[in-house]
């Protein structure tokens, strides 16, 4: 999937709000690597097709749409400004993308200038390491998809543990012992406040063993 303006929403202060929302900051994260598997694979089909290395970044920042961000040689704000000052650095006899540092995993763009830098100083075809590293990347993207399969069931687990102290104060005043007497006495707010205090502690220790199956490789 490409990444255009409209799927990154236009401009930069639009796409850091991302980071607010986990689950739509991590599907973000997902488009971003596909977008960019998919740049190597058209960079190698046109090095294969003959086009100089050092020209296919103009003709590539052509696909992509630019965003409506003012931004300079070496943006991170969408592909057709990092391609477009990837052109400026080659023209120049610099490293294409040392500056890129998005959109996507600023690791994806250093793998990606470091597969430059091999193919200039050792002679080996560019096509071919565009190829390799998109396999690579592809590899982890599956890897990273059964990860977050496995991490699904304690996900929905988690959310759900979360919604039972609510689940038990509504019981509790179905029965006929509303909060406000639970909380008439020091006992009730001793009760509330290490069950919350519990709850808390369980969420974030639910999180953590989310976080580092998703992170571990």
């Amino acid at each position: 999937m490409p990444w255009t303006a409209e799927t990154r929403g236009g401009t930069c202060a639009e796409h850091r709000v991302w980071r607010w929302w986990p689950d739509q900051s991590r599907r973000r994260r997902e488009r971003d690597a596909e977008a960019f598997i998919t740049l190597l694979r058209r960079a190698a089909a046109l090095l294969q097709a003959g086009r100089r290395p050092d020209r296919i970044w103009a003709e590539l920042a052509g696909l992509y749409p630019p965003c409506r961000a003012v931004t300079g040689a070496q943006s991170s704000c969408c592909l057709h400004h990092v391609l477009v000052g990837a052109d400026v650095e080659a023209l120049l006899g610099g490293p294409a993308f040392a500056g890129a540092r998005g959109p996507g995993e600023g690791r994806h763009w250093r793998q990606l200038d470091g597969c430059l830098e091999v193919s200039r100083h050792a002679g080996i075809p560019l096509a071919g390491l565009l190829d390799r590293l998109a396999d690579a990347l592809e590899e982890g993207q599956d890897a990273h998809q059964a990860r977050e399969a496995a991490a699904a069931g304690p996900r929905s687990t988690a959310q759900l543990l979360g919604l039972l102290p609510l689940a038990g104060i509504g019981m509790s005043a179905a029965l006929g012992a509303p909060p406000a007497e639970l909380l008439s006495g020091p006992v009730g707010w001793l009760v509330v406040g290490t069950g919350g205090a519990l709850a808390v502690v369980g969420h974030l220790w639910t999180r953590a063993l989310i976080r580092r199956s998703e992170t571990s490789s």
